[in-house]
């Protein structure tokens, strides 16, 4: 694959995650960085090997020779972020939450459509081996038909953890920065489906949700249970239960382990464990989601096959109708 020079814009902690991960994308080129800091955008780059430095977004898009840049700044600063990236002719893929709601996600897609650029929001769970095996197992009937999703994305936030995530003031909330690895997995397990109801608890902090509990209903009456929180701890954990077996799948956020079971050659309470995948992978993780955008655009492709557009779009759409009936409402929101 010919070497892709990508471009970070932040320099924050998912930054520093995502620059340490490029180490193990074969063809991912640290080619400049952009902070609103010199001094932070000079550090970062010395400290990761980032060819050049800059603290002034319409310079770096000029001047860096960069392929592709990733957003990674936060959530209200989005929307601007990328279009201008697009603007200038580059492609992007821009951390979750992409869009701080349909409106602005619509035309993030637009702009990526109008320019022929590739467009993704970065829900990297999707990009793991370990997820690739979880739906082919889905996917293949070795769980029967799926019927019910179950999945968890709770901890416990501590002091020095990045508390603007659950700020209303900087669209934040549990459900943008915790529930979409959550809502993720039921999209994942469902192929997409949206829902026909959706019912919900929450409880609001900072002006937005800071724990919340959602049951997506689908036709058949299959289901999905969904929890987060930034209060509590859990086992950060999915499961597909399907009528003939089932699939444990560890840590939604990046896993690494998933294992398959069978309600066969037991009682009537027992399952079976009949295979098990595990992925001691290198670093964080990221590389996967790096090697699969350069793997898109080499191709000629304009978004993701595992993570598409068309699934951005309903989960946007899922988390604006809860936040509308919730009241949390953000700076960018015409209602």
């Amino acid at each position: 694959m010919s070497d892709v020079r990508w471009g970070v814009v932040g320099t924050g902690y998912i930054a520093g995650k995502f620059a340490e991960s490029m180490a193990f994308a074969d063809g991912a080129v640290k080619a400049a960085v952009c902070s609103r800091s010199l001094d932070s955008a000079n550090g970062f780059a010395d400290k990761y090997g980032f060819e050049r430095r800059y603290d002034d977004l319409g310079r770096f898009l000029a001047e860096a020779g960069v392929d592709v840049v990733y957003v990674a700044v936060p959530n209200m600063m989005h929307y601007e972020y990328v279009i201008q990236a697009l603007d200038a002719g580059k492609h992007v893929l821009c951390e979750k939450p992409m869009a701080d709601n349909l409106r602005q996600l619509n035309g993030m897609i637009e702009k990526a459509a109008e320019k022929g650029l590739f467009l993704m929001e970065g829900l990297w769970t999707r990009c793991f081996p370990t997820m690739e095996k979880v739906r082919g197992w889905i996917r293949d009937g070795r769980i029967g038909r799926l019927r019910s999703v179950r999945a968890d994305f709770c901890l416990k936030a501590n002091e020095g953890w990045q508390g603007w995530k659950a700020q209303a003031e900087f669209a934040g909330g549990a459900i943008r920065d915790l529930g979409v690895y959550t809502l993720g997995m039921a999209f994942a397990g469902f192929e997409g489906e949206y829902p026909e109801d959706v019912v919900s608890a929450m409880v609001e902090r900072f002006g937005a949700d800071y724990h919340s509990e959602i049951m997506l209903k689908y036709s058949g009456g299959r289901t999905a249970y969904v929890t987060y929180s930034f209060d509590m701890v859990g086992d950060q954990m999915a499961v597909f239960y399907g009528d003939e077996g089932a699939v444990v799948c560890g840590k939604v956020w990046d896993p690494d382990y998933a294992e398959l079971f069978t309600y066969q050659g037991g009682d009537e309470f027992t399952r079976s464990s009949v295979e098990v995948f595990r992925d001691d992978y290198p670093s964080h993780g990221m590389q996967y989601e790096i090697s699969h955008v350069q793997e898109r655009i080499a191709a000629g492709e304009r978004e993701s096959d595992v993570f598409p557009l068309a699934e951005s779009v309903a989960l946007c759409r899922l988390i604006d109708g809860l936040r509308k009936e919730w009241g949390v409402r953000y700076s960018a929101d015409d209602w």
